[in-house]
């Protein structure tokens, strides 16, 4: 067999974050957030696209305004960009987190680094 195959959770309610892939070369992080989640205040520690499937994102990027981001959006963020990712709209917010390069390869640490404020 040539593909690879990986599978996440579907037709959940209920917080999910789960690391689909994590290949030297990529990460892809599912996420599923109830009203009122986020991930937390970070840094991002790759180049980053985020995928909206399913709800509104609320998008905090550096010190500028939130901006809400309908499913069928696609958001790059850049390497070492502080980010807050939330669910303020939606009963569920989906959204996939493709990070490439893999932060090992950009210089970045394996997990991202929070923000205090």
């Amino acid at each position: 067999m040539i593909e690879k195959v990986y599978k996440f959770t579907r037709e959940s309610d209920t917080k999910v974050v789960e690391k689909i892939v994590n290949t030297e070369d990529v990460q892809i992080i599912h996420m599923i957030f109830p009203k009122g989640e986020s991930t937390p205040k970070h840094y991002t520690n790759s180049n980053v696209h985020l995928i909206v499937v399913r709800g509104e994102m609320t998008l905090t990027l550096e010190d500028e305004e939130p901006k809400v981001y309908p499913a069928g959006t696609i958001i790059y963020i850049p390497f070492n960009t502080k980010m807050i990712a939330q669910n303020l709209t939606s009963d569920i917010l989906e959204f996939f987190v493709i990070k490439a390069p893999h932060p090992s390869k950009i210089g970045g640490p394996e997990e991202p680094i929070k923000v205090d404020n």
